[in-house]
């Protein structure tokens, strides 16, 4: 829902009637801007129930955002993964910001193609360096994932702003998880943008809508009639016959200058759709007679019935008895307002909220035009949240400005035996953080965890226990985060690199031997703490004492050896392992039929190695001695034998 319903922002330029403290002023010279399109391979997948690629529907809805942009804009298109495959260098600028220039991009935008991977900061550079100094200007760039050539988003934000800081960068993102999202957040936060998080088609044209609003690049709708108080929604007194709408939020507030969505139909039974429109006020030359007529903007609707008269012009101002909402939330009281926060907006049923939103939304300062009542409010930033009932009265303007009292947390973790010593781990490692809670067992409640390689937490304001945790090692601390912090915190989790392997009779251990290992951690209570089938296992564990186990198998066939590991030491580690390879197989002819005979081996503290009716079993064997035993219907045999390392012999028994 809150996708679709973000286009409801874009037409509150209304906020101008009520009293333009929220309206944005526009720039007195011609504004600039490029349309930065991802052209990357992933953007023909498909999103949400679209049954169309994302970059078909991207491009249709950039087209038809040009042709809505004033001449005098100087526009202009970049785009980066378009032309090659697997290519970090493929950006391109490919008209030039000037005056006209969306008619010159629609051929170049027809033959577009999405191929290769996705440059993002190499587009924004070009992009940026099209535009070089003008001002005001705006980049708009329309995506579906991160920088996948390993440039850093947020050191590129923090160049334009540096370099330009009348560029502005609105990024929309098509489908982006909530990692990826946050990732992103940093380029229209530092450039002073907005970040769309879209995840359909009517999302993507709701905020290209936005866009062009809020940089001042659309052309003024013409007013339905030429002069005088028509402006304001009246016809003159000698206007044509028919029927001359407009609206307003209250019955006697100023005559709405957005577009409004306007249903006029024929009243009757069969109700004929005369007319479907989105105009601020609509001109309709309609016949004498009984209209029916409906008016939406945002989430107010309003439906009246009107008599259209024969000799002159009938008006009719519609109320639609509605109010503006201003969501905002902040992380500390003064701080700015946070970019990708969560708000909700659910109706009041008397006391009781109703069961489902009306509208959820993630912008950083959404504008949403309600029906006038009551409604429970509330925000989210990460794990924070504030709720409260809001009042919104006709022709007014109500804001909802929560602070969520919220820091962040920025995780990681190093091999070394103090805070900031030793290389970063960026693989393998599980943060969870808890609380304080006396119900819970051991008196703590896990609250997140992530295993993202450098994580990053949204948590309200308190005090946390930190545990960082790898297959081998675990490093624990306890942080304090105060409103509006920035927390950085390295753990050092003290590891040591072992590499594994292990031979057979002095030689490579041969591909087809199955092989296993295991490691023991001996300080303390032995435990076992990894056990593994890799050939050649590649360990990180924490300092102290271990014993290394590899054996072969279900074998007897093993090797150990202790060893005592350092914080950021490496070490390489060959097992050797011994063995013999022996066959057996009876001395008399009784044991020749298949599945007539079963064997059993045991070692000198009788413990059974082998038990198989194949009729001459074949076995790898530790050096030592054994006892084998050999039964059929007739007669069984037993006979003592020693195994030598590296041996392979036959052994008959019974002889």
């Amino acid at each position: 829902m809150s996708h679709r319903l973000i286009a409801f922002a874009s037409s509150l330029a209304l906020l101008v009637l009520l009293g333009g403290a929220w309206a944005t002023q526009a720039a007195d010279e011609s504004p600039t801007v490029m349309f930065l399109l991802d052209g990357s391979g992933s953007m023909w997948g498909r999103l949400g129930s679209d049954k169309r690629p994302k970059f078909d529907f991207s491009r249709d809805a950039l087209r038809e955002t040009l042709s809505h942009i004033r001449p005098d804009v100087r526009v202009g298109l970049a785009a980066f993964g378009h032309r090659r495959r697997g290519y970090c260098a493929d950006a391109e600028v490919i008209v030039p910001p000037q005056a006209g220039g969306a008619e010159q991009i629609m051929t170049p935008l027809a033959k577009m193609n999405a191929t290769g991977k996705g440059p993002l900061v190499l587009g924004l550079r070009e992009a940026a360096a099209a535009i070089g100094k003008a001002a005001p200007a705006s980049i708009v760039l329309i995506h579906d994932d991160v920088d996948n050539c390993g440039r850093d988003v947020c050191a590129e934000a923090a160049e334009i702003a540096q370099s330009n800081p009348n560029l502005t960068v609105h990024t929309i993102s098509l489908g982006l998880d909530k990692a990826k999202l946050q990732l992103m957040s940093c380029l229209p936060r530092l450039t002073g943008g907005k970040l769309f998080d879209v995840q359909d088609s009517a999302g993507l044209t709701s905020a290209l809508d936005r866009v062009v609003k809020l940089a001042h690049l659309d052309v003024e709708a013409p007013a339905p009639v030429e002069a005088g108080p028509q402006a304001k929604g009246k016809p003159a007194p000698n206007a044509a016959p028919g029927l001359y709408l407009s609206a307003g939020l209250g019955p006697d507030s100023a005559t709405l200058e957005s577009p409004v969505r306007w249903r006029v139909s024929k009243s009757g039974t069969d109700g004929e759709l005369i007319k479907e429109a989105s105009a601020a006020t609509l001109v309709e030359k309609v016949p004498p007679g009984t209209y029916e007529v409906e008016a939406g903007l945002g989430l107010a609707n309003a439906h009246q019935s009107v008599d259209v008269k024969a000799d002159g012009p009938t008006p009719l101002r519609v109320n639609l008895n509605a109010g503006v909402l201003k969501l905002l939330a902040r992380p500390a009281k003064g701080a700015r307002p946070l970019q990708t926060p969560t708000f909700t907006v659910t109706a009041m049923n008397g006391e009781q909220a109703a069961a489902a939103p009306i509208w959820i939304g993630r912008e950083a300062q959404p504008e949403i035009v309600l029906p006038a009542g009551k409604y429970r409010v509330s925000a989210e930033n990460g794990l924070a949240h504030q709720e409260q009932v809001v009042t919104v009265a006709p022709a007014t303007g109500t804001t909802f400005d929560a602070t969520l009292a919220t820091g962040r947390l920025e995780l990681s973790a190093t091999r070394g035996n103090a805070p900031g010593q030793g290389e970063p781990i960026t693989d393998g490692v599980t943060y969870i953080i808890y609380e304080d809670e006396p119900d819970a067992p051991l008196g703590r409640r896990e609250v997140t965890r992530s295993a993202a390689p450098t994580p990053t937490f949204t948590l309200p304001a308190r005090t946390y226990y930190i545990t960082a945790r790898s297959s081998g090692a675990e490093a624990r601390d306890q942080i304090a985060i105060g409103a509006g912090d920035i927390v950085k915190r390295s753990l050092p989790l003290a590891l040591a690199h072992i590499s594994l392997s292990a031979t057979l009779d002095g030689a490579p251990a041969p591909e087809s031997l199955p092989l296993a290992f295991r490691v023991v951690r001996l300080d303390g209570e032995p435990r076992e703490v990894v056990r593994t089938a890799a050939r050649e296992p590649q360990l990180d564990l924490s300092a102290g004492r271990y014993r290394i186990e590899a054996s072969v198998g279900t074998t007897n066939v093993k090797a150990a050896t202790d060893v005592t590991l350092a914080a950021g030491q490496s070490q390489k580690i060959a097992l050797k392992l011994n063995a013999g390879h022996v066959t057996l197989k009876r001395a008399d002819e009784e044991g020749a039929g298949v599945g007539d005979v079963f064997w059993e081996i045991k070692d000198e503290d009788r413990h059974t190695v082998l038990r198989t009716s194949q009729p001459q079993p074949t076995a790898l064997l530790a050096p030592g001695r054994y006892i084998v035993m050999s039964e059929t219907r007739e007669r069984p045999l037993q006979s003592a034998i020693e195994v030598k390392a590296g041996e392979s012999r036959t052994i008959e028994i019974g002889g």
